[in-house]
């Protein structure tokens, strides 16, 4: 069977959809525009442009997505219904949808991808994928390239491209759009494309230490020998140094090379530029924490301060606030305001308790105060309930 990106058509295709197959990513991102290449010129010294599409090749980029992206995975997404007494879990074909999004998909790998489209390209895309009776059955991300945004008589329009060079035009009625900082209102701007000048640098330092320690020769000390005789004996020389002193293994050596002519012993030091280079790396990954309002702690970078229990507890809870939470805020609402996933009252919230949570004993000081008969809030199977246990025997042996 050939490969198909919706098979059976659909609303959200042609036709009705009953099931789907997804094509793999692009092996290459879509060339630039002449505009786009104006604005991001490609390098002419052998280190790739990083993009969106090959930015996660960056280990400082690496990490930081990969930070943002596991932390948003491990909480839960709570589909909620507002009632006049409150607000109670609900269970049902959402909280299903949202347990199971599509085949061999969990809740988990859904949230960790959209994080990390949304960090990359400034946008994520939801795609719902309908049964035969028209409702959502399955939800998938798009590839945020293969998504053209335009606004159209005062309509949301997406282009969709398959992957295999076809098209369909589709509305809020089949895509979920969650769009990270805007310009236009209409889609992300990506942190890769808008900061590349950092993280090319970043780039550049990794492959110049590639560079640093496979091919360079810089020896600590020379032998120097006068004209050669002939070019074969030069060659012969010159072949000599570089089997033996060149490389990972040979850095850094005393040059001793074997020749019946004189020769004169002349001591080097490194310069200035590579000796500065292990702190201009250091700076490098800072900034790339920067980009992503990442402790720097939290992708292996000095973060200039002793860390402590206590502020190391207290950057945590930064990170939660101040990185997570405006992402998490996001595709909150996005889901939430979809008239197909949440219809009336029904809303999703993320339980951040599960990042949040404190030792024991705190929260044993806590639920004391909580189970107080004059000031209490909760009940001891809320709180059982809260620490995963077992709900009491109503008629204990």
């Amino acid at each position: 069977m050939s490969p198909s990106w919706l098979k059976r058509g659909a609303p959200w295709a042609l036709g009705v959809i009953e099931d789907r197959e997804v094509p793999p990513p692009p092996v290459l991102p879509p060339p630039l525009t002449p505009v786009a290449q104006s604005m991001f010129p490609t390098t002419n010294v052998g280190v790739p442009i990083v993009s969106p599409a090959n930015a996660l090749a960056v280990a400082d980029v690496f990490a930081a997505v990969r930070c943002l992206s596991d932390a948003a995975a491990s909480i839960p997404l709570i589909p909620y219904r507002e009632t006049a007494d409150g607000r109670t879990r609900h269970e049902g074909r959402l909280s299903d949808l949202l347990r199971r999004p599509a085949p061999g998909s969990t809740q988990a790998n859904l949230i960790g991808s959209a994080m990390c489209h949304l960090n990359l390209f400034g946008n994520c895309f939801i795609g719902k994928f309908r049964d035969a009776e028209g409702r959502v059955e399955q939800l998938a991300l798009l590839h945020p390239d293969r998504v053209g945004v335009e606004l159209r008589d005062g309509r949301l329009v997406y282009t969709v491209n398959d992957g295999f060079g076809r098209q369909s035009e589709h509305g809020v009625e089949d895509i979920v759009h969650i769009r990270g900082l805007s310009t236009d209102g209409l889609v992300g701007v990506s942190p890769v494309r808008q900061c590349r000048v950092a993280m090319d640098l970043s780039a550049s330092l990794a492959a110049h230490a590639n560079h640093f320690f496979q091919n360079g020769a810089r020896p600590t000390g020379i032998l120097r020998a006068p004209p050669f005789p002939d070019q074969a004996a030069e060659d012969v020389f010159a072949a000599e140094f570089s089997n033996n002193e060149m490389g990972l293994r040979n850095a850094h050596k005393i040059a001793v090379i074997t020749s019946e002519l004189p020769l004169d012993f002349t001591q080097l030091s490194g310069p200035l530029d590579d000796l500065q280079f292990v702190e201009q790396r250091h700076l490098s990954t800072a900034e790339i924490a920067r980009i992503f309002r990442v402790p720097p702690w939290m992708v292996g970078a000095s973060s200039g301060d002793s860390m402590t229990y206590s502020n190391t507890e207290s950057q945590a809870l930064a990170f939660v606030t101040h990185s997570l939470r405006p992402w998490l805020v996001l595709i909150e609402q996005a889901i939430s305001e979809d008239a197909d996933l949440c219809p009336g009252a029904l809303y999703c919230e993320f339980l951040l308790d599960a990042l949040l949570r404190a030792d024991s004993k705190t929260r044993s000081e806590v639920y004391t105060a909580a189970l107080n008969s004059e000031t209490g809030w909760m009940t001891r199977e809320e709180v059982r309930r809260l620490e995963n246990l077992e709900p009491e025997s109503e008629n204990p042996a």
